[in-house]
Parts: structure tokens; C-alpha cells; sequence
């Protein structure tokens, strides 16, 4: 088996055991856990990054025990640009170079130097591109939080190397590990490890060792691209926000029950009933709440929350002598009591321009409320509470 078969079949099983751990975590995950780890899919343009590093490495090859190994460490560099797919698996695509230096024991290779009998320092110019396939641990077994401060990332990596001096090519594989540090919401800082194996011609010896390879230590900066954050899931599950409408429904049924008992009732202490002549109304006498859901901390609607809310925007302009009121709430478990009023606000004003703006709804049929944190209102459940309620006015 020759080495490119070997870097090839090393890249395919790291790769395919990076798959396997995050397939295991994910079905290792339960229904308690389900706001740590689950987010939503982003789009092709988010998460997005580039960086650039400089640091030093060292070039093991041939015959370094023939000299001082301390020698033989030059700097290098290296710019990237990639993306995150998930919270825990990103690719990235990078290229850098640098001078390497070894030790040749005859006049040969890219000898420039004897330091001793039929011992030669030797350089040359490589230039490096390649693949990562990136894994973040932390993410991966603490579960996803934007503004965490570390995040341990370890990558396995298939690339392409070109010397200048010799115009020798070769494939390489490596592991690496990148030290994440969160400077802000835009900005991070770097501490990379990282390792390469490649073929016996890059030295420009041939008939030395099978393999070489590079050992390099670099730190850097990434800069990640709006939108740079992750959604997270609501967690709330369809038959979950069916019930809360059969409940609101129920609720609605019973009050109008009750009030056609009252009706029932002051009719009978008529003595005589006062016939005069009415114009028609055209007022709905009474009419289902509706509750519209959003994602933790967030104040726009979902497509299928607005889609939904599409036929109720029909039955108020359908009854254009209604009145309706929105009101916004937030979950008080979730936030400071100052931002949870800002964002009930922003939810209620969400519900509202969706049905004037995108349906068509007489803005004096509707009033805006807000509540700020509220207490958990339906089925023990506080995800429930991030929500507007359209209710008629009475």
C-alpha cells in the first residue's frame, strides 16, 4: 500500500468517526435537553468565517538527528475561510507556506551549509492548501451557547503540497486542534495546533525515511460573518400547540355558555318584550382566541406561524365591526424583567404588522397590549408563554 493510499484511507475513517460521534450524540439527546441542543438549519450565507494565523513549525525529515532540531523551526502563515453547518460540524478550506529546514549527510537535496563532516543544512520553499472537516467538542457534549467565552475544536485535514525549490507535489493528512476564545459577537482569538504526514520527496532526499511530516503551533484571529448565531428550537411540538387551542377554544365555548344563560335569564324579567325596529349588524358575537408562538428571545414570526394566522385575519375583516386586541407575553423564567417587557412588545407589534401590512386588516380594528414575564400560562409548560394572544374585545 503506498503513502497516498494510506492518507487517503486515514482521512476516510477519521471522517467517517466524526459522522458516527455526532450521529450518537444527537440520538443520545432527550426531550429535556431538546433548548441546550437543538437549533434551527441555517442558510447557505450564515455562519460563515475567515481568519489568518502566523506561528512557527518545524519540518521532521531526514536525518535530524544529525544536528540541532532547535535549527530547524521558521515561521509560518496561513489564511482561511469556512462555514459552520451546524454547531458542531464546519468546514474549511485554508492555504499558507513556509520555509522548511533539514539536514542532509551528503551534498545533496537543498544543501546550502556544512556544519559538519558530511553533515549539511538544508531549505526549501513549501506551500500548503487544504481541507478540514472540524468537530466542536464543546458545543457537541455541553450543548450550543453563543456567548460562550472557550470552544475546543479538533479537525482532521486532507491537503495538497507544492514545493517551490523542487516542484515536488505530494498529498498530506493531518490532525489539528484549534483553542477558540469569544473576544466579542464578531471577533475570535486563536491558539492552533496542528500536524501534517506526507511522502519521502519533499526534502529533496530520496531514500530516507517512508514519511515526513510538520509539527506547527499558530495563533490568529477569525472574523465570522452576519448571521453569525444560531436559532434555537422552540421544542414545541405540534400536538402541544393543538392543545393549547383546544383549550382556548373550550374556554370561549364556556364563556359563551354562560353568557346566553344570563340573557336567558334578564329576558324572562321583561314583562313585555319591546319590539322596535333594528338594523341588521353585521357583529360577530363572539369568536376563538388565537395564539401565536415564538423561539426563545426572538419577536419575528415563523412562515408557519404567519400562514396560520392568514385565516384569521379573513374572520376579523370579514366582521369589520369587531374589535381585537394582541398582547404580547414572554416567559419569566427567560430574561431580565426589563427585557422581557421590551419583548412582549415586540411580539405583540409582530402579530400586528403581519395582519395589517401582509393581510389587508383594518388597523382600528386592532388594539396592541403587552405584558412583559409572565408566570407559565398553559400546560406547566414556560416555552408556551412566548407568545401573542388575539382575543376579541368584549
Amino acid at each position: 500500500m503506498n503513502m497516498n493510499s494510506r492518507i487517503y484511507i486515514l482521512a476516510i475513517a477519521l471522517m467517517t468517526g466524526v459522522g458516527a460521534m455526532a450521529q450518537n450524540t444527537q440520538q443520545n439527546s432527550n426531550v429535556e435537553k431538546i433548548e441546550k441542543y437543538t437549533v434551527q438549519t441555517n442558510l447557505f450565507g450564515d455562519n460563515l468565517f475567515v481568519g489568518a494565523n502566523i506561528g512557527a513549525q518545524m519540518y521532521v525529515g531526514d536525518y535530524i538527528s544529525k544536528g540541532k532540531a532547535g535549527k530547524l523551526i521558521t515561521p509560518t502563515f496561513e489564511i482561511n475561510v469556512g462555514k459552520w453547518f451546524t454547531p458542531v460540524i464546519g468546514l474549511r478550506a485554508g492555504f499558507g507556506g513556509y520555509q522548511a529546514k533539514g539536514y542532509s549527510v551528503k551534498d545533496a537535496g537543498f544543501a546550502y551549509k556544512r556544519v559538519d563532516t558530511n553533515v549539511y543544512r538544508t531549505k526549501w520553499g513549501i506551500l500548503h492548501l487544504h481541507g478540514d472537516v472540524m468537530l466542536n467538542f464543546t458545543n457537541l457534549f455541553c450543548g450550543y451557547r453563543e456567548d460562550r467565552l472557550y470552544n475546543a475544536i479538533p479537525y482532521v485535514s486532507i491537503g495538497y503540497l507544492r514545493g517551490i525549490d523542487n516542484n515536488e507535489n505530494e498529498l498530506s493528512g493531518g490532525i489539528g486542534f484549534i483553542n477558540r476564545f469569544r473576544l466579542n459577537k464578531a471577533w475570535d482569538l486563536n491558539l492552533e495546533l496542528k500536524g501534517n504526514i506526507n511522502n519521502d520527496v519533499m526534502d529533496g532526499i530520496r531514500g530516507g525515511k517512508n514519511m515526513e511530516g510538520s509539527a506547527a503551533i499558530m495563533v490568529g484571529a477569525t472574523y465570522r460573518f452576519n448571521r453569525r448565531d444560531w436559532t434555537k428550537g422552540t421544542g414545541i411540538s405540534a400536538a402541544e400547540m393543538q392543545a393549547v387551542q383546544n383549550q382556548l377554544k373550550s374556554m370561549n365555548e364556556e364563556n359563551a355558555s354562560l353568557r346566553n344563560r344570563v340573557n336567558a335569564l334578564e329576558e324572562k324579567k321583561r314583562n313585555q318584550p319591546v319590539v322596535t325596529e333594528t338594523k341588521a349588524s353585521n357583529k360577530l358575537p363572539d369568536a376563538t382566541e388565537y395564539v401565536a408562538f415564538f423561539d426563545i428571545n426572538k419577536a419575528y414570526l415563523s412562515e408557519k406561524e404567519a400562514v396560520n394566522l392568514e385565516a384569521y385575519a379573513n374572520l376579523i375583516k370579514k366582521y369589520p365591526e369587531n374589535k381585537f386586541i394582541i398582547t404580547g407575553y414572554a416567559d419569566k423564567q427567560t430574561g431580565s424583567a426589563e427585557f422581557n417587557e421590551r419583548l412582549s412588545k415586540l411580539r405583540a407589534e409582530a402579530v400586528y404588522n403581519t395582519l395589517v401590512d401582509k393581510y389587508g386588516v383594518n388597523k382600528d380594528q386592532l388594539t396592541m397590549e403587552y405584558k412583559g414575564g409572565v408566570d407559565t400560562m398553559f400546560r406547566e409548560n414556560p416555552r408556551l408563554s412566548r407568545a401573542a394572544i388575539i382575543r376579541m374585545a368584549k
